[in-house]
């Protein structure tokens, strides 16, 4: 896994985070694929029962 400063998330990464961060228990539908699955490859997103949600360290990352 990549640590959060090393990231580089493109511009889709970013506003797929912030849809998920504005949106608890997120329905992934909608969204782009490609940039969720690679939120989730890196940790900042994760499944859960209640749908796809952001991780702490995504949190962090989105106060910068």
């Amino acid at each position: 896994m990549e640590t959060a400063p090393d990231l580089n998330l493109s511009p889709s990464e970013k506003r797929t985070l912030q849809r998920l961060a504005a949106n608890d228990g997120f329905d992934a539908s909608g969204v782009d694929w490609v940039a969720l699955q690679r939120l989730k490859k890196v940790g900042l997103a994760e499944d859960r029962a209640a749908g796809v949600r952001i991780t702490a360290e995504a949190r962090r990352l989105l106060r910068r």
